[in-house]
């Protein structure tokens, strides 16, 4: 009887809380919580409250009314940890197998594995070890199947693993309860998300330590680990608070043992949770008690402890009289149902795949068809933007070559009109040297106005000849003032002509300088433009426009 207790204690608590995947499970994942109610605002809560049960029940019945079976199921899991955590085993054995039985129907294999886990527990409270053992090892060998489909997370593993440490403990079976109990430490330090709080795992293991005689070690532990649940989940202190009890009472400090097992029986009573756990801390007081010599409280403990174990486990109690006999029979019987709803289905379900059948071909050809147009449109398209590319390319080239070719045509107007001056001014320079030298020479007046006429048109035509250069060279006038702004006009013309390709020797007539002064003006002009000896100046000119 002490071995159903304590099992019923220690696992219906933590293990959920190893189970749990908050972010990474679906819906169904919901039925490995702790066992405790839901409040309004579907939060848990420690406290049984029939409304809650009542308004849970309500809504499966909606639920089921509206086909909706992920909800069903995750309602039924809430009454089945309700009643688990308040002793309603019978109800609690129905609620789960109706989860079993909604999620075998839409083959939900996570739900089917935890609700084996689940019914295990049950198994085991009444010490039907074959069939908690084999409602565990059922559950884990879907989740390992789960597992390796990358469906669910490493650590789901742990529930498992813990109860068949558990189990296995309370067995008497030391070396495999330290062997599962070592495989839920491995998930944990594995890492990963959602990974449950280790305090749960080290309690069980101080616990573990303090039957292998190490019980000094096993309270430091135990010691390091309460503020974590005080702060976090004080309903548990029921069951370390019974350990530490164990602790102090092995080490023969009764005082402090005594403190111990009141405080948990108080933390149990005003929670109204872990009940099932009392009758376990009543046995422990009568023990010590009887130990310190006083036997009537021993006593009183003692048939505490009886009068809780009958109405908690006695299977003549009014909760669990139906729970095995009533349970499995009800338990046939909806799988008799069940496989009889599957056979009329099944005609239904084959005549529905062959009209999803045609559906799919149907939606198929449809798709394909419409995959086949929209493909020649796109190459449609694509084929006309290629063309009306290769249109505006070619025009492009068209028009770049054209206006080069204006360009140069141009220039070359303008090359003529210089050598057209210069042809110009050597016919007036020899007009000039004709007057000078003819034997009755012109007087003073009239020759300085043909000087003074030359020279006007010397000066009229360059301005022409730069208006026209600077017209067709736009850009290039601009580059040169940007690149150099410190040039002189005097460099600026001799630019302009060396543009053009003229030779040293046109520009001197064009200047009307000597070819020495040419070559010393473009001297100072390269040296300006920061121009190397190897640099071709016409190439550079070139490059500004």
């Amino acid at each position: 009887m002490l071995y159903r207790l304590f099992i019923l204690l220690l696992l219906f608590q933590p293990i959920f809380v190893f189970a749990k995947d908050s972010s990474n499970l679906s819906l169904n994942d919901t039925i490995v919580t702790p066992l405790y109610n839901f409040d309004s605002d579907n939060q848990l809560t420690s406290q049984y409250s029939e409304e809650t049960v009542y308004k849970l029940q309500n809504e499966y019945s909606n639920q089921i009314e509206n086909g909706d079976t992920l909800m069903a199921i995750k309602t039924l899991s809430r009454l089945g940890n309700i009643y688990s955590n308040h002793a309603s085993y019978s109800l609690a054995y129905q609620q789960f197998w109706n989860v079993l039985l909604l999620a075998d129907k839409i083959k939900d294999l996570r739900t089917i594995a935890r609700s084996h886990e689940q019914i295990a527990w049950l198994y085991s409270f009444f010490e039907r070890e074959n069939e908690a053992i084999s409602y565990f090892q059922s559950s884990l060998k879907i989740k390992k199947e789960l597992l390796k489909q990358g469906k669910i997370p490493k650590h789901s593993l742990s529930a498992n693993y813990y109860g068949l440490a558990t189990l296995f403990r309370e067995g008497g079976n030391a070396p495999k309860s330290k062997a599962y109990l070592d495989s839920c430490f491995m998930i944990h330090y594995s890492g990963g998300e959602n990974i449950s709080a280790i305090e749960y795992l080290l309690a069980e293991e101080s616990y573990y330590q303090m039957n292998q005689n190490h019980t000094q070690q096993a309270l430091q532990k135990m010691h390091a680990i309460e503020p974590y649940f005080l702060k976090n989940e004080p309903a548990y202190l029921v069951i370390l608070y019974s350990f530490m009890g164990d602790a102090y009472q092995k080490q023969g400090l009764s005082k402090k043992s005594e403190q111990y097992y009141n405080l948990s029986i108080k933390i149990s009573e005003s929670s109204k949770g872990h009940m099932n756990y009392i009758p376990r801390v009543h046995q422990k007081l009568s023990n010590l008690y009887l130990s310190m010599g006083d036997y009537k409280n021993a006593y009183q403990k003692l048939r505490e402890s009886k009068i809780l174990n009958e109405q908690l486990f006695d299977s003549r109690s009014e909760n669990n009289r139906p729970l095995f006999e009533i349970s499995d029979e009800f338990r046939k019987e909806k799988e008799a149902q069940s496989q009889l709803i599957q056979q009329q289905r099944l005609a239904q379900l084959e005549q529905e795949d062959k009209i999803w059948f045609l559906q799919k071909m149907l939606f198929s050809g449809t798709m394909i068809f419409i995959f086949i147009i929209v493909f020649f449109y796109v190459r449609h398209l694509n084929t006309k933007h290629q063309t009306e590319r290769s249109l505006a390319k070619t025009n492009q080239e068209l028009e770049n070559r054209k206006n080069k070719e204006l360009f140069e045509l141009k220039n070359k107007e303008l090359a003529i009109s210089a050598l057209q001056l210069i042809e110009k001014d050597e016919l007036f320079i020899q007009l000039k040297n004709n007057l000078t030298n003819t034997p009755t020479p012109p007087s003073d007046l009239e020759v300085r106005k043909i000087f003074k006429s030359i020279s006007n048109s010397n000066a009229q035509n360059w301005k022409q000849f730069e208006a026209r250069f600077v017209s067709v060279n736009e850009s290039f006038f601009k580059n040169l003032n940007a690149t150099y702004p410190n040039i002189t006009a005097g460099e600026k013309k001799l630019c302009a002509l060396l543009k053009l390709n003229f030779s040293s020797k046109d520009i001197a007539k064009l200047l009307g300088i000597s070819n020495d002064s040419v070559h010393t003006l473009r001297y100072r002009l390269r040296k300006k433009m920061n121009l190397d000896r190897s640099d071709n100046l016409f190439k550079h000119l070139e490059s500004l426009g």
